[in-house]
């Protein structure tokens, strides 16, 4: 069968086919007179393997060890369990650290009364959780708006730049499909469109990704002011921090409590996010 078959086989879009073709996780044979690819049976086998493992959030490296035979299923899949269980307890250690946050004093601040207020209001649904929710809103948006990696070549060209763009989002588990190669390639994720562009900063190039309509990524339930605000503070945040920490350590009691107030909904949400 030809690629196109195999991607109505599988539901692994063509790019997505060719990237692992490029990881040595898929190899098919070609047509000893026209040089094509022809895929199997086995292929197909191979690659709901592939889109299996994925979904379980096993790494390439190892589901091309299976896929070879190095390495047992069993073994492989008691890897990935220990691993996601690893990451399960560092969630409920972030859940637990939040807590202890909550019981917290710094010198004449009692935030435990603060706390105290902030749960009563989360209790009845009230202004704290529509703060967290909607600063939370307003951050993803910002970055579906836009967002950089840094890929591990230099992408000096077209080619370059489509492997990198696969690879991020094969390792982000996003469902990249490219529509315009180039340079400055245009692909979709999840059916929206982005423009991409390279650029070279002191450690490398690094790849910027943007909407071409970012005003579709906003929720028109967050009134404009409010979503200035949480820009404001997810740009500022570290300065913030800063000056919260100055003002208690000064004994500055009443900038220290403003502050506060304003860090409080950012470091839950923080904390929650994970």
């Amino acid at each position: 069968m030809n690629i196109g078959e195999l991607e109505k086989r599988t539901g692994v879009t063509k790019q997505n086919i060719r990237f692992y073709e490029r990881k040595g996780l898929l190899k098919p044979e070609r047509n000893v007179r026209n040089q094509y690819r022809e895929y199997t049976e086995k292929d197909v086998q191979d690659l709901m393997m592939i889109k299996m493992f994925r979904k379980l959030g096993m790494s390439l490296e190892e589901i091309g060890r299976v896929l070879e035979k190095d390495t047992t299923l069993e073994s492989a899949v008691k890897k990935q369990m220990d691993s996601l269980e690893k990451k399960q307890k560092e969630l409920s250690g972030s859940i637990r650290m939040c807590r202890r946050l909550c019981g917290e004093k710094l010198e004449e601040l009692d935030p435990a009364r603060v706390l105290d207020e902030i749960e009563e209001l989360e209790h009845r649904g009230e202004t704290f959780m529509a703060i967290v929710n909607d600063y939370k809103t307003v951050i993803e948006e910002e970055h579906k708006k836009e967002f950089s990696f840094r890929p591990d070549t230099m992408v000096l060209n077209p080619k370059e730049f489509t492997d990198a763009l696969f690879q991020y989002a094969d390792e982000n588990h996003l469902n990249l499909v490219i529509t315009k190669e180039g340079m400055y390639p245009v692909f979709e994720i999840d059916g929206v469109e982005y423009e991409a562009e390279r650029f070279f900063k002191r450690f490398g190039a690094t790849i910027r990704c943007r909407m071409t309509h970012p005003e579709l990524a906003e929720d028109s339930r967050v009134p404009e002011k409010k979503r200035k605000v949480y820009r404001f503070l997810n740009r500022y945040f570290l300065v913030i921090l800063l000056l919260c920490f100055l003002a208690a350590t000064r004994g500055n009691l009443m900038s220290a409590v403003l502050a506060g107030m304003v860090l409080i909904p950012i470091i839950y949400w923080m904390f929650g996010r994970q």
